[in-house]
């Protein structure tokens, strides 16, 4: 199956890894915080927003965005309790099924760079082994991110995870296509960005 995928670090020919950044570290502290309760996590919550400020005020931010691994984490606890047959988003891979919305994806997400920066983002055509990848809504991640790191609303961010994982959707859906199976990458269409 043909998909598409945006990176700054593929090449063709490369064979995507899973976790390849090592970000499950980063997540499961979360997952395990809301294992043994809502005010757990919480405290986790604020805890990751003080460290975030003081990562900030350092110039150090690069992976102290609290609230991505801790909606991750959330995500990450729903699935395992209530969706253990669905792909964990901690080692899928994303991609895309429709050449424009990968378009506008990469305008949405990197038009706002300059030249060079959007210059390092590349759009590949690659090959997924998957006969059942699964579709997912992005904004519902996009919006329990949003609840927790302006908020800390868990409650809201549960219901997102779960409307998630049985696959609802959004009235403007985002759509994700997730898959942990074997990729590679085949060509790079950057060109048709």
């Amino acid at each position: 199956m043909i998909l598409y995928h945006m990176s700054q670090t593929l090449r063709c020919g490369d064979t995507f890894i899973p976790d390849f950044q090592k970000t499950e570290s980063l997540c499961e502290p979360f997952t395990q915080a809301l294992e043994r309760s809502e005010d757990c996590f919480y405290g986790m919550l604020l805890n990751g927003k003080y460290l975030y400020a003081v990562l900030c005020k350092s110039h150090l931010r690069e992976w102290s965005d609290y609230a991505k691994w801790a909606t991750e984490g959330l995500f990450e606890f729903v699935r395992k309790k209530e969706y253990p047959d669905s792909y964990s988003r901690l080692n899928s891979f994303f991609f895309y099924d429709d050449l424009n919305n990968s378009r506008k994806l990469y305008w949405d997400d990197w038009g706002a760079e300059s030249d060079e920066e959007r210059g390092k983002v590349h759009l590949f055509e690659v090959e997924v082994e998957d006969t059942a990848p699964q579709k997912r809504d992005m904004s519902l991640f996009n919006k329990a991110y949003i609840a927790l790191s302006e908020k800390q609303d868990i409650a809201f961010a549960l219901s997102c995870a779960r409307q998630y994982f049985s696959g609802e959707h959004s009235e403007e859906p985002v759509w994700e296509i997730m898959s942990n199976k074997r990729a590679v990458v085949r060509r790079d269409i950057s060109n048709k960005l």
